[in-house]
Order: C-alpha cells, then structure tokens, then sequence
C-alpha cells in the first residue's frame, strides 16, 4: 500500500473552482490535464488517498476501490484528458454554505512537508498514526 496527496484543483485558474466538490461527491479523485492525469495512473487499488485542497488543507481521506483502467471510448477518439481512481471516502471535511472546509485537516501536523504537484507520493513522510489522530478528533457521527 503507498499514500497518495492528490491536489484537489481547485484554484480559479485551473478552470474548475468545484472540482473537489465534484470528486467527494462522486467517490473519486482526478487531475484533468498532462503531465498530471497520468499520474493518477500510478495510484492502484488499497491505496490510501488524500484529498487535498488550496492553504495546506486535507478535505478527504479514503481507500482506492479502483484504479484507473482508461475510458471505453478511447479507441475511437483521442485520450481523454480525466484520468480518476474511484475511493471510499473513510473521512470528509464538513463545508458550510459557502463551500469553505470548516474542520480540515492541516497537512504539516500529519508529517507532509513538500507539495508542488497535482499527485505526490507520501508513503514515507506521512504520520499514520497523526493521521487517525486528526480524523479521530473531526469524525461527525450523524
């Protein structure tokens, strides 16, 4: 098993403020441009993923269910730019009305010093056991 942080893109530039709306929604996480869709493709099944948002923020963290096994439609036209790995979310960061993370986690308290791309592997640096502290302390029973 490795961990992935995956940049959830959703600064205004990137042309989709709401992508990670759409990911947790939706039980996936995805990049949606070269180089960075493929390197979902690295991401395989049991791994664990890390939702990642804009200020250092983790909103998501989950199993991969599935890997990315490219599109059907790929055959008769050109590679599709969204690459994904479908997860089960194990914790979401609650949002108020305005689409704001209210209780996310910070990624320098569970050992993520470095970012700088859309999917990094942080099977080494990451504090396991930080990590289930801070989702510990977030998770809302309903």
């Amino acid at each position: 098993m490795k961990a992935w942080l995956v940049n959830s893109n959703s600064k205004e530039e990137n042309k989709g403020p709401h992508c990670f709306e759409y990911m947790i929604r939706h039980n996936k996480v995805a990049a949606y441009y070269d180089p960075f869709n493929k390197q979902i493709d690295q991401i395989k099944t049991g791994d664990l993923v890390l939702l990642y948002h804009n200020e250092n923020r983790i909103i998501a963290v989950g199993c991969v269910a599935k890997e990315f096994r490219g599109h059907d439609y790929q055959t008769h036209m050109k590679p599709a730019d969204e690459h994904w790995v479908d997860v089960n979310w194990i914790w979401k960061v609650a949002f108020d009305d305005q689409l704001n993370p209210v209780n996310p986690i910070i990624r320098t308290d569970v050992g993520i010093k470095m970012v700088g791309k859309t999917v990094v592997n942080i099977t080494v640096p990451l504090d396991y056991r930080a990590l289930w502290e801070e989702i510990a302390k977030r998770q809302i029973y309903l």
